[in-house]
Formats: C-alpha cells, sequence, structure tokens
C-alpha cells in the first residue's frame, strides 16, 4: 500500500471474519491496494491487542490511515463493543471501527444461505450502492452506528470514484 494515500488495515479475528473481508475486497469497484487484510488474530481479545500494539502508533504516524476490526461479538454485544470503545483512544476514534456479527459468521452464513465471500461481496455491494440490504440482517444490524461512519469515512478511500 502506498503509505502516502488514505489505507484502511483490517484485521479479522478468525479465518472466517477474514473470508467475509475477502469477499468483500472481490466486489468489482473495490480498489483493493487501498486496503490490507491482516491474518487472523486468533480471537476477539487478539484482535484487540494487536491493535494497541500495532496500529495506534501505525495511525499515529500516518493521518490517512483507518482500521476496520472485524470481531464476533459472541452474543455479547454490550461489553465487547464497551472493551474496545475503552481501548481506542479519544484522537483515534473517528478512524477505527469495530465491525462483526452478533453471534458468529458461521450463524450468519446459515442464515443467508451464502458462503462468506458471498457475504462479504453483498456488504460491498451495499456499501457501492448506499443501500443496507445484507447490513440490515438480524446478525448485522447493530453495526449500523459504525456502519454509517464506514460509508461517510471509508467509501471514499475503498470505493473506485
Amino acid at each position: 500500500m502506498n503509505r502516502y494515500a488514505a489505507q484502511v488495515y483490517l484485521i479479522p479475528e478468525d479465518d472466517a471474519d477474514r473470508q467475509l473481508a475477502d469477499g468483500f475486497v472481490l466486489h468489482d469497484q473495490v480498489n483493493a491496494s487501498r486496503i490490507q487484510i491482516m491474518p487472523p488474530a486468533g480471537g476477539w481479545s487478539y484482535v484487540l491487542r494487536t491493535f494497541q500494539d500495532e496500529y495506534v502508533s501505525r495511525l499515529r504516524a500516518n493521518p490517512k490511515g483507518h482500521v476496520v476490526m472485524l470481531i464476533d461479538f459472541d452474543g455479547d454485544y454490550g461489553s465487547r463493543r464497551a472493551a474496545f470503545e475503552r481501548a481506542i483512544p479519544d484522537d483515534l476514534k473517528q478512524r477505527v471501527f469495530v465491525l462483526g456479527p452478533k453471534q458468529t459468521p458461521e450463524i450468519l452464513r446459515k442464515e443467508l444461505g451464502r458462503s462468506f465471500e458471498q457475504i462479504g461481496l453483498a456488504l460491498a455491494d451495499d456499501c457501492h450502492a448506499g443501500t443496507a440490504v445484507v447490513w440490515s440482517h438480524e446478525e448485522l444490524k447493530h453495526n449500523e452506528p459504525d456502519r454509517q461512519r464506514l460509508f461517510q469515512v471509508v467509501k471514499p478511500i475503498l470505493f473506485v470514484a
């Protein structure tokens, strides 16, 4: 990635989340050179630790950088979300996003009847079209505040004009 251009780092919790992200990047209007999908962290607490250990300083050094942490909320949205909110420094909150299914990607896949990559592609299609067809699913609708910020902040970075 060009460190002088706006960019997005995506930290997935596990391989299922990575596949969702891969599907998003496969969208024909996504500029894949502006997003870097990191290796799966191995659990939501490791996503948080990776963010704190590696990405806080990286974001402070690069004002055009953004981070998306893709986690499973495992039915514990309130306390898990609060843990991430406490860990994100105030000066970076506008450039950091925490997203993920209410339970797990596997439940989302079963309910939608699509592969992880197909779901990621559909989420990207919603972003590109300015819709929330898949984003409004019961397993994803809790992401609405971050989805709206993502649409405003990240869409111009990732999607071809």
